[in-house]
């Protein structure tokens, strides 16, 4: 980075006042084109400076030969230039007096050295100035929050943004567009997107902290290459817990063929994976596999915040789903909920012997069953005390879209408790209607068992999650000796242990058999005996350690023993 990022400073460059787009046109095959029509198609309230020197008008707006003509300096500009052309571009948009800058032209650390140089300057330039940059090698900015998008990808084109508490950091721009296009048509939204391709000035963490910090955010989600400031990661982390704002991260690199391919991505650095796990377990950052997933996990988050999922009933139309199921929770780490007698016998008015237990199948119900049988066994079973969601597994049975809304509304019910509820809808154009309703209620479901289980995996380890003890501060390490080599004697390694504040058993040192009685009589039996002496590092190789000393005798016996033969 070029100087140290603020919340606030981001606040401006993701709501900026003005936007100055260079090489807009009105033509959709080109970036710039594509980039100044989604730019006014989404009503972004700003002030829009199109830059092209060869057009009076585009869209109907007044166009500007280039920055330097503009009514004044720009936020914000955004270009998709040829390599060759950034850096000067850069230079007139910073002496300008823009503030930030968003580069989609890729080729610079991600081709090599050569491009790594030019980064380098391009970036300098642009701090010269105080301008600050996202990229290169990035796809831009989706703000649905301040109606502002700064991206040329087609999934924008869109009738209207979704806005929801989702913020997502992707150091990946196809794949950025890519999840805003399947995540619109789920009905999941976002408060803000950004793409930060290289990092070579503004990187991920400083769009972490924004998001910690903003009110329209409750879930972070990012893809992540290579991190560049480890620490500041950890701090951000804890953060964002004491904020009590999940943060689900997909991490690239985790194996050798993973690690090459992010570095020719965007030449990050991958690092170690297993450390970085070992960091998030400890963190509460919860990683997964799957991007996707990732993003049904922040919806499921966002709609039933801080609500247990510790225990399931699982409510299917297919008696071998429900059992397909319930051997995936098991496997997930997530309880099979045991109903109540209560429960059970409310649920047995509707279905057949043996059939109201978890997993129920409706298929399963009487033949004179009340015709809303979804709600009912909905609101019933969520009602047990035992369950804190439902999973709801739809096959192809008759009126899958009529059950898919009868199981919604008995979940909606006083009763049910507002306990969450996910649904996996497993047929294909047949639950099409079915998957339309969900979205219209904003309820969170999923198309496969997989996908169910790595929301529920990753919801689960996020809400049992427990701070890790407080560490303790050592006392005067000095008190104790330590020798400059050698190996350190039992006594003295567990004074240093206890001056840590790591718990060592009660000992006495003794000299002679009197000394070891005055101790035992203090310290009672059973004890231990054991030789102290530098030469030995090793004591029981030798014969010196004598367990399960009953009494005084026994422990001058056993003294003289080892006293004989050590």
């Amino acid at each position: 980075m070029t100087s140290p990022t603020s919340s606030h400073s981001l606040k401006s460059l993701l709501n900026p006042r003005s936007v100055a787009v260079i090489g807009a046109s009105e033509d959709q095959t080109k970036f710039g084109g594509r980039l100044y029509k989604t730019l006014l198609q989404h009503h972004y309230d700003g002030a829009v400076y199109p830059i092209n020197p060869t057009r009076d008008q585009l869209f109907g707006l007044k166009t500007y030969p280039s920055v330097t003509d503009t009514p004044q300096a720009p936020d914000m500009v955004v270009m998709a230039l040829p390599r060759d052309k950034v850096k000067d571009e850069i230079a007139a948009c910073a002496a300008r007096g823009a503030k930030a800058g968003i580069i989609i032209t890729s080729k610079f650390s991600d081709a090599g050295p050569e491009g790594l140089a030019l980064e380098r300057e391009v970036v300098a330039t642009a701090a010269a100035h105080g301008m600050r940059l996202i990229g290169p090698n990035c796809l831009g900015l989706i703000s649905p929050a301040n109606k502002l998008v700064l991206c040329s990808s087609p999934a924008v084109n869109v009738p209207q943004l979704i806005e929801a508490p989702i913020g997502f950091i992707s150091q990946s721009g196809a794949l950025m567009g890519t999840l805003f296009d399947r995540s619109y048509g789920m009905g999941i939204g976002f408060s803000h997107c950004v793409s930060v391709g290289n990092q070579a000035d503004l990187e991920l963490n400083d769009f972490v902290e924004f998001l910690i910090e903003d009110e329209r955010t409750q879930v972070i989600c990012s893809y992540v290459e290579g991190i560049k400031t480890p620490q500041r990661f950890v701090e951000l982390a804890r953060r964002a817990r004491a904020a009590g704002k999940p943060w689900l991260m997909v991490k690239a690199g985790a194996t050798d063929d993973g690690r090459r391919a992010a570095y020719s991505h965007t030449a990050s650095l991958a690092g170690d994976f297993a450390a970085l796990k070992a960091i998030c377990e400890r963190e509460n950052v919860v990683l997964m596999d799957d991007p996707l997933d990732m993003l049904s996990l922040a919806r499921a988050m966002v709609r039933y915040p801080r609500r247990q999922v510790r225990n399931v009933a699982v409510f299917t139309t297919s008696g071998g789903g429900g059992a397909i199921t319930a051997d995936q929770l098991s496997r997930a780490g997530v309880g099979l909920s045991t109903f109540s007698d209560a429960t059970m016998a409310a649920l047995s008015e509707h279905y057949s012997e043996g059939q109201g237990a978890n997993p129920i199948d409706v298929g399963g119900r009487k033949p004179d069953a009340t015709s809303d049988i979804g709600a009912v066994t909905a609101e019933l079973a969520l009602a047990d005390p035992g369950v804190d969601l439902g999973l709801m597994v739809l096959t192809t049975a008759p009126d899958v879209p009529g059950l898919t809304r009868q199981m919604a509304d008995g979940a909606d019910r006083p009763a049910a408790g507002g306990k969450p509820t996910l649904y996996v809808m497993l047929p294909g154009r047949v639950a099409a209607p079915a998957r339309e309703f969900l979205v219209q209620r904003s309820l969170p479901y999923v198309d496969t068992l997989a996908e169910a289980m790595a929301v529920l995996r990753g919801w689960k380890a996020w809400l049992s999650y427990q701070e890790p003890a407080a560490p303790v501060r050592p006392a005067d390490m000095a008190a104790t000796p330590v020798p400059a080599a050698g190996t350190l004697g039992e006594a003295a390694s567990k004074t240093l242990l206890g001056q840590a504040g790591i718990p060592v058993n009660i000992e006495r040192l003794v000299r002679s058999a009197d000394e070891a009685a005055e101790a035992a009589a203090e310290l009672g039996f059973p004890l231990v005996l054991k030789v102290v002496s530098p030469d030995i590092a090793h004591k029981s190789d030798v014969g010196g350690v004598a367990l399960n000393i009953l009494d005084p005798d026994d422990l001058r016996r056993r003294l003289a023993l080892m006293q004989a033969s050590v």
